[in-house]
């Protein structure tokens, strides 16, 4: 008997689903999509309970007739290609005819549609790939496709589904990219019944870049505008000195496609080499037109990626229209953050305060003076109770007894002579033990996020009321995200209010904190949380905590010696001083042991 058979209809869309719909997203996305190739001026997208209760697109677009609708629905039907030669310049996006019969395999699914010209629609309605009625309705003009209970029949492919919080991210992504591509085509979101965003089309890009991103990154990007002989790259880049902490505003869009492209991003990455600080990525948005002879973009199942043929050359164009366009803006300036101190853009500059020898005495000069710029919160910058640079002085460092309790104060894990610092990194100290190296970076991150955490443990958290609230404007995504876990912020020391949609009013920060840059490392925090959340990461106190420690000291930061010093007393009293909040050892001790053998003073 044979042992080889052909798979069943139900069986083979089932596995195809798999392949192209992963998640409440892989839906939305297809959905859209098809919207876009019928022509449509305008897309409504409605979602519940993280798209496994409802997706739903309704467009404007050409609409079907009865018998389109129907053949829809069977696997490679589609209306996108005919012959062969078709595969080898792909011009529209759900050109596999894959996506709805794959859609309706794992839902109940119910499609209204009507061609502009046509008196009544059609409707047809199918369950788990069977097709239960197919019947005249009225209805707009244009295709509504409801995509209800997903995964019911499928049960174990919904236990994989993340939080609900994370599979709304990921259909946040999906839609604003799509909005992001189109500009002339008006976008609406609903979740739960709550609009999230509702972009009117427009004849430019940049009131969507706004509406998307915010006023802060829609201030800080210039227009791209590049031609080639068998290219075309237009957009926007940032501005000299505007930076992310993550790509995730790395947006790329070939012949109107979001894709993701290592060609791509290594001409940005080698167009801002030497401008964008190691571990920053430099926001841009990019279309890029070619002739699609000449990419591939059947090679993935959910065509995320894309193939050129020639990917030196599409780098090197990328990198040339960046370069080009940063040549001839406005004058190479810093970007400096409006929320940063005054005190701190004159302490870099390096201006000095004090008077000429000849010039007269002026009543008061020295209250004028700005403090020197610092890392530390204003109560962090106490002198360490000690003359030789040791950090701890048994009579004066250690912390006193707290007579009202009885209880003994904690006692520092380690003492440390400070004797310098090396390349900007570490500070160089002498133990009871050897030799000490301290990575500045890891060590203020380990203080930072167990002083924050202290207060979350003890539901006090300790803030810092700033003399002038910061504003900051986010996002659409952000403004989300932060809305449904403010409540995590203000567990850990933030008051955040909401004036409008997008914008917050930060009125106080953990003390633990700076005060510089705010407005920067709010948004800072909010992205890398998003990324750990887009991954399945649980966001609680501790990871809001690890987040903070962004504002850490960086390596080649310079600091003084007393600042060294101030910072090793800090890391003294953690109650895990060894190793910073991501797993990094920050301290490495070379034993006088392993220093006598090395200079051959002992076997």
């Amino acid at each position: 008997m044979s042992r080889i058979k052909i798979l069943s209809e139900s069986v083979s869309n089932r596995i195809a689903a798999g392949e192209v719909i992963e998640r409440p997203a892989s839906v939305l996305k297809e959905l859209v999509e098809n919207s876009l190739d019928s022509g449509a001026t305008a897309i409504s997208v409605a979602i519940e309970n993280a798209g496994t209760r409802l997706v739903s697109v309704c467009d404007n677009g050409s609409g079907m007739d009865q018998d389109d609708a129907i053949l829809s629905l069977e696997p490679h039907a589609t209306s996108k290609i005919t012959i062969a030669e078709d595969l080898d310049k792909i011009i529209t996006f759900g050109f596999r005819g894959e996506a709805l019969p794959s859609i309706a395999s794992v839902s109940r699914m119910r499609i209204r549609t009507r061609r502009n010209g046509d008196t009544e629609g059609t409707e047809v309605v199918c369950e788990g790939g069977r097709l239960l009625d197919s019947r005249p309705v009225g209805c707009a003009c244009g295709t509504e496709v409801l995509v209800r209970d997903l995964f019911y029949n499928t049960p174990a492919r919904k236990k994989f589904l993340f939080s609900n919080s994370t599979e709304e991210k990921h259909i946040s992504d999906v839609f604003f990219l799509s909005a992001l591509a189109n500009h002339k085509i008006s976008f609406d979101l609903k979740i739960d019944g709550k609009e999230l965003c509702s972009s009117p089309a427009a004849a430019d890009l940049r009131p969507r870049l706004r509406t998307i991103f915010g006023k802060n990154m829609d201030e800080n990007l210039i227009p791209l505008e590049f031609s080639g002989s068998e290219i075309r790259i237009h957009g926007y880049i940032s501005k000299h000195g505007f930076t992310k902490n993550s790509r995730k505003e790395q947006k790329i869009f070939v012949n109107g496609r979001p894709v993701e492209s290592p060609a791509v991003y290594s001409g940005i990455r080698d167009a801002y080499g030497g401008i964008v600080p190691e571990g920053r990525f430099a926001p841009v948005i990019l279309f890029i037109e070619i002739d699609p002879a000449r990419v591939d973009v059947n090679v993935h199942p959910a065509k995320r990626e894309i193939r050129f043929r020639e990917t030196r050359l599409i780098s090197a164009a990328v990198s040339k229209a960046i370069r080009e366009c940063l040549r001839i803006s406005q004058a190479p300036s810093i970007f400096v953050d409006s929320q940063i101190p005054l005190r701190s853009i004159l302490a870099n500059a390096e201006i000095s305060y004090l008077p000429k020898k000849d010039a007269p005495d002026i009543q008061g000069f020295d209250k004028i003076i700005p403090p020197p710029l610092s890392f530390f919160s204003q109560d962090q910058l106490q002198p360490v109770p000690n003359s030789n640079r040791n950090i701890q002085d048994p009579g004066k460092a250690e912390p006193q007894q707290d007579n009202s309790k009885g209880a003994p104060s904690p006692r520092p894990a380690f003492t440390v002579n400070v004797m310098g610092m090396l390349g900007k990194t570490y500070i160089v100290g002498e133990s009871e033990n050897g030799l000490l190296l301290v990575d500045q970076h890891a060590a203020h991150e380990r203080i930072l996020f167990e002083e924050i955490l202290k207060g979350t443990k003890n539901l006090d958290p300790s803030s810092q009321k700033l003399l002038i609230p910061v504003t900051v404007e986010l996002g659409v995504a952000e403004a989300v995200f932060l809305r449904k876990n403010i409540s995590l912020f203000e567990a850990t020391g933030f008051e955040i209010e909401f004036f409008g949609s997008n914008t917050a009013v930060v009125d106080s920060i953990p003390q633990p904190l700076s005060q510089d840059n705010i407005g920067g490392l709010l948004s800072d925090m909010i992205n890398n949380l998003l990324e750990h959340f887009k991954t399945g990461g649980k966001i609680n106190e501790a990871e809001i905590a690890r987040t903070a420690c962004s504002l850490a000291i960086k390596a080649h930061d310079q600091i003084g010696t007393g600042e060294a010093e101030k910072l090793i007393h800090r890391l003294s009293f953690c109650e895990l001083p060894f190793s910073c909040p991501h797993g990094r050892p920050t301290i490495i001790n070379i034993s006088f042991t392993e220093l006598e053998k090395r200079f051959g003073r002992r076997n």
